[in-house]
């Protein structure tokens, strides 16, 4: 019988595992080896002295680092901040440790979360474990490569657009953008305020559902972020059963199958054709009002981006990135009433949805329309229709970040050149136990996923 590793073992390996990938991945800008070190000798400690902290006890964990980490350098990606070092953890960070979870490092983005390739021109990209000379997608690339490669099982991401779920989809592992605020941002360089998620991004389904619980306090009982002390000790157990039998699933057919790879489509259809003859009833369903989401939400993010980077931009213009720079240029020729109006239409789009799911229990499609790709490729109108890259990645995804609505990326099956696709549900407001039932489910019916054949841990 193997003797059972020590938290400090499992660290060093960890840190061991992180040196070896780091010059082929770079999914890290920090590694906080010293640091997660001492902690590893603490918790081993306290497991000597019978007491777990939480349910991520000694658990290897890494955090985009667009989150404030006391002591540690935090940069957002970007040059501007890479000397700043915060003196309070973000709310997440603090439910993390509260729940024994030790941080082995800060991962990769894309410059200020701006982007969706990790094609940072200051940390240099994050490449993808299944193909090195292909993008991870962004801006959680770093945390995406992290958990597809092995190095921990769970990363923090955020997601304003889908910088969760399309690197999650394109690196091959589970990536949940929750319900708007059902995590605390507090301690997160904003991307845009009226959108931004935090989530988990994991090797399965069940360990994005332990982090998610940590990240909304319920994982850590009475002291959970926000609870009183009358809060329960004990974490209730998902109401929703692992299966998929009578669940009604509805495909936005004429939407999410739109210039769509043709690997994608068949990978996906097999994936609810699966879900099917596991006793899920998958209908089509018709949403017109989500042609143009992708107009609309630039038309949201940008002006808010802006708004916040007006500390810095134009006068530090040279410092920010080039794609980044043109970007934060671009918000300027957004008026003030075609943000308002964007903004009335992204309700449309909310309301919209909400009554679709109100027929049916999720929402299902592919997560990205596209392959992952060379970064080079991300701004050259190389798809159907002089469509970039870089907006095909959150064609799909912007629905659900646009409706604030909770949603999940699960890898489904890989293409013919052994490149992941993901599968994206979407459930009604504050249904992450559903989602995330009904995910695992699809997830055994799936069976094993395979690891990279580039980076192994």
């Amino acid at each position: 019988m193997a003797v059972p590793r020590s938290v400090t073992q499992r660290v060093e390996d960890t840190l061991a595992a992180i040196e070896r990938a780091q010059p082929t991945l770079n999914a890290f800008i920090t590694v906080t080896g010293e640091e997660a070190l001492a902690e590893a000798r603490v918790a081993d400690r306290e497991l000597g002295a019978g007491h777990r902290r939480g349910p991520l006890h000694g658990e290897p964990v890494a955090v985009k680092d667009l989150v404030a980490t006391q002591g540690i350098r935090t940069t957002a990606g970007s040059r501007i901040l890479k000397d700043w070092v915060p003196t309070r953890d973000a709310s997440v960070v603090w439910a993390l440790r509260e729940a024994g979870a030790i941080m082995v490092g800060k991962t990769n983005t894309h410059e200020f979360a701006f982007g969706t390739t990790n094609d940072n021109p200051h940390y240099g990209a994050t490449r993808n474990p299944w193909n090195p000379a292909l993008t991870t997608g962004g801006s959680s690339g770093g945390s995406a490569a992290a958990v597809a490669a092995g190095l921990v099982s769970v990363a923090i991401g955020t997601d304003t657009a889908g910088s969760i779920r399309i690197p999650a989809a394109l690196c091959g592992c589970v990536g949940l953008k929750p319900t708007f605020g059902a995590v605390p941002v507090r301690g997160v360089v904003p991307l845009a305020k009226t959108l931004d998620t935090l989530g988990p991004l994991a090797r399965t389904v069940d360990d994005a559902r332990r982090a998610f619980e940590v990240l909304t306090g319920e994982g850590l009982g009475a002291r959970g972020l926000g609870l009183g002390e009358n809060a329960s000790q004990t974490l209730a157990p998902n109401p929703y059963p692992l299966s998929l039998k009578g669940l009604k699933i509805g495909v936005p057919e004429a939407y999410v199958f739109d210039r769509v790879d043709p690997e994608v489509e068949t990978g996906v259809r097999d994936a609810l054709r699966a879900m099917e003859e596991a006793g899920a009833e998958v209908l089509t369903v018709s949403v017109p009002e989500l042609q143009g989401c992708v107009d609309v939400g630039i038309a949201i993010i940008r002006p808010e981006a802006l708004a916040f980077h007006k500390r810095w931009y134009p006068e530090r213009q040279a410092e920010y990135g080039d794609d980044v720079a043109a970007a934060l240029a671009s918000a300027r020729d957004i008026s003030p009433s075609a943000h308002l109006a964007a903004k009335r239409t992204r309700l449309q789009i909310a309301r919209a949805l909400r009554r679709t799911l109100g027929k049916v229990d999720l929402l299902a499609g592919p997560t990205v329309p596209i392959l992952a790709f060379p970064n080079a490729d991300a701004f050259r109108p190389v798809l159907p229709g002089g469509e970039l890259p870089r907006h095909a990645l959150t064609r799909l995804t912007y629905p659900f970040s646009l409706s604030r609505l909770p949603a999940i990326s699960i890898p489904c099956t890989l293409s013919r050149h052994h490149l992941p696709i993901g599968l994206q549900l979407a459930a009604g407001p504050r249904q992450e136990g559903l989602l995330l039932a009904a995910a695992r489910a699809f997830e055994m019916v799936r069976g094993a996923w395979p690891e990279p054949d580039e980076v192994r841990a």
